[in-house]
């Protein structure tokens, strides 16, 4: 089992008023995330935007890594719901109907949350998030590759979680190279995403036992 890095876990409250006063610190520094470049966010700023003492931060953020990596998983769970809509909105017949939902909501996942972009896509990386995210990447791989056993044996699909992984590594590039180059994420980039791991997954796929 891997062990847990307490530099980016958060004490999480229990009782009501410390959970109303550990998501105002959640929300304040999303505030302060999208005013202000990144790395000059810090515990003081986000008490005095939040009204409350400095060490009522570190009370449940021992440092800035456990701040951003909770409201990195806060913002990363939102994906998983957004893939379960698009999937029951959708009569899913073939693989490439799965992957297209992926895509899309990954598009959508970085443009409609500009949290999720700062985190995920952004120059200037937060503490605590590069450092988990090849555990989110599992996840989520693990958790969309087991989608498929709507129309495949879960025996024939060894191998596909961390081709998905790859898929977001792939979409995530791309959509730098589009904030990098246009300042915002073009859908015709989202196209260009769809083509390369439609791409990249039809070798898989193909070698599957033909229904």
């Amino acid at each position: 089992m891997q062990e847990i890095d307490v530099r980016y876990t958060a004490k999480i409250p229990v009782q009501a008023r410390s959970k109303a006063r550990f998501n105002e610190i959640i929300l304040a520094a999303e505030a302060l995330v999208i005013e202000i470049v990144i790395d000059q966010v810090s515990p003081h700023k986000i008490a005095k935007r939040a009204g409350i003492p400095p060490a009522s931060v570190y009370q449940y953020f021992p440092s800035l890594g456990a701040l951003f990596s909770t409201m990195a998983e806060i913002h990363f769970i939102k994906a998983f719901d957004m893939v379960e809509e698009r999937i029951a909105e959708k009569n899913i017949s073939n693989w490439q109907d799965l992957i297209l939902i992926l895509v899309d909501v990954a598009y959508d996942f970085y443009t409609q949350d500009k949290i999720s972009e700062t985190l995920f896509l952004s120059n200037v990386v937060a503490p605590g998030v590069r450092e988990l995210s090849a555990t989110r990447l599992t996840r989520v791989g693990n958790y969309f590759a087991d989608k498929f056993a709507i129309i495949h044996k879960k025996s024939e699909l060894k191998g596909l979680p961390e081709k998905i992984a790859i898929c977001i590594e792939v979409m995530k590039g791309v959509y730098i190279r589009s904030l990098s180059v246009h300042g915002e994420i073009k859908a015709n980039y989202k196209n260009e995403a769809r083509i390369l791991i439609l791409g990249y997954l039809d070798e898989f796929f193909s070698s599957l036992p033909k229904k």
